[in-house]
């Protein structure tokens, strides 16, 4: 059951009207039951296994109050890795001992084993860990109310795609009993539509286009083959973001502030200020607790950069067990190096062109150079293999044929020229949009102070372009989110 589903809209209604009447100390019970219910209705024979995981935490963090040693601490974290390792990375690692070891290890075991990983495995082992890390640091006490930190835990509006909340911000909101505002469910219900409309307007049919491609790479010119790699770009972008935008909504129609996790990526200038707007919440999980104590910037240039191949290194892992997401996050950390490196020359370049830079022209190049580079980083991301993510890069190199842009083979990627027309309308009102909030303006918030009819318009103009041209649009399929895999 995800969020763009009629069974999810009538699941959290029901859970909405009896939050909102239910006594404040009885809403953290209500979070627990209603999250477990959720992850039920998803895959009912996981959901005791969730329940177990939760156990664990609650009593583990208990036991760093009693013993706060390091090798207990070390033990306990492993445990609570143990069964993201398991479920995600196992068969990777059976698979590259065989590459390794070859015969010499067919005689001992099976090559791979059939585990289906749980739903939101990675988000709700993250949050986890980063809530013992600071019990652990004592940054926060050990919650003893079971179902304050089982709501914590597998909290539903973050389970399918995260954000990955931290314990000084959801773990805290759940605890507090204070009333809850019409204005939240105002705010919530309009980041929910936006987040319909990004994800079922534009990157599912982003999504027809960049499939007939990656999937059929030597039937298309070089030059469609670009446009399916640009095309990815921005699906994988509106279909994480419309999900975050979901989650966010369905969090703050109940009264919860979740982290926001994307701040307009592909307006930034660089690809470092790309990677600290895009999945924010895991960047700064990653920073927190694996940059920072592997010494950070503080002990030298290339123990800084060293550190930073790490966190991308992991990062790719984080993602997926395969060659090509540990080559796709190792690149992005290259890519963040490089623009470091170069930081210094850029400067006296424009210096000796006397470009402003902050001039807008400047600023735009910067952002089309940003957004070609992510766009070539993808491709290992989206492509099943790394073999077939250098053959696309050959394709499209080696048979350019820019006339198969105007002679109509746009209109034969899965969209007819009537949907694929639509499509760039809301590309261009996503920029619009998201240029607006780079330039300092909050539509959302102006909409939201606006007058009430013009509010109950804008909320009914958003639900009628979600069902024409999302749920009755083409390709529409509700389960075809891109994170809830990781």
């Amino acid at each position: 059951m995800t969020f763009n589903t009629f069974g999810f809209l009538g699941f959290f209604l029901i859970v909405m009207l009896v939050y909102y009447v239910l006594p404040g100390k009885l809403r953290p019970c209500l979070a627990a039951l209603a999250s477990l219910a959720f992850y039920a209705l998803y895959d009912v024979k996981l959901t005791l296994f969730l329940v177990i995981y939760i156990l664990y935490v609650y009593f583990a963090a208990r036991i760093f109050e009693k013993r706060n040693s390091k090798i207990v601490f070390a033990c306990l974290v492993i445990l609570a890795l143990a069964p993201l390792l398991v479920f995600k990375y196992l068969n990777f690692s059976l698979h590259i001992m065989d590459s390794v070891l070859g015969r010499l290890i067919s005689s001992f075991g099976p090559h791979s084993v059939s585990l289906v990983a749980p739903l939101g495995i990675s988000y709700f082992t993250f949050k986890s860990v980063g809530y013992l890390v600071d019990v652990y640091k004592k940054d926060t006490p050990a919650e003893r109310n079971l179902p304050v930190l089982a709501a914590f835990v597998s909290f539903f509006p973050e389970m399918l795609a995260g954000p990955i909340d931290r314990s000084n911000n959801l773990l805290c909101q759940l605890k507090d009993k204070g009333e809850k505002k019409f204005s939240d469910l105002q705010a919530g219900m309009l980041l929910l539509f936006y987040g319909y409309f990004e994800k079922m307007c534009v990157a599912d049919r982003l999504k027809a286009i960049v499939d007939g491609v990656y999937d059929n790479i030597n039937d298309y010119s070089g030059a469609v083959v670009m446009v399916a790699i640009a095309a990815y770009s921005l699906e994988i972008y509106l279909d994480f973001a419309g999900c975050t935008h979901m989650a966010l909504g369905v969090g703050k129609s109940l009264g919860f502030d979740l982290p926001v996790n994307f701040r307009q990526p592909y307006l930034q200038t660089s690809v470092a200020a790309f990677w600290r707007n895009w999945h924010i919440s895991l960047m700064d999980w990653l920073k927190d607790y694996i940059y920072i104590p592997l010494g950070g910037s503080r002990k030298g240039t290339v123990r800084k950069y060293v550190n930073a191949l790490t966190v991308f290194a992991v990062s790719g892992l984080w993602h997926g067990a395969g060659l090509n997401y540990i080559l796709w996050g190792i690149l992005n950390g290259l890519l963040q190096i490089g623009g470091n490196i170069l930081n210094p020359f850029k400067d006296k370049f424009y210096a000796l062109l006397k470009i402003g830079k902050e001039s807008e022209g400047l600023k735009w190049f910067k952002r089309l150079g940003t957004f070609i580079l992510m766009s070539c980083t993808w491709v290992f991301f989206r492509a099943p293999s790394t073999s077939y993510a250098l053959s696309i890069f050959k394709r499209a190199a080696m048979k350019p044929e820019i006339n198969r842009l105007f002679d109509g083979t746009l209109y034969t990627l899965g969209l007819s020229q009537k949907s694929f027309n639509m499509m760039l309308l809301f590309l261009l009102f996503v920029l619009l949009f998201d240029y607006a909030c780079v330039k300092g303006s909050k539509p959302l918030e102006t909409i939201l102070k606006s007058h009430f009819l013009f509010k109950c318009f804008v909320f009914i103009l958003l639900a009628a372009i979600v069902v024409v041209f999302g749920i009755y649009g083409t390709a529409f399929d509700a389960n075809s989110f891109i994170y809830i895999q990781y």
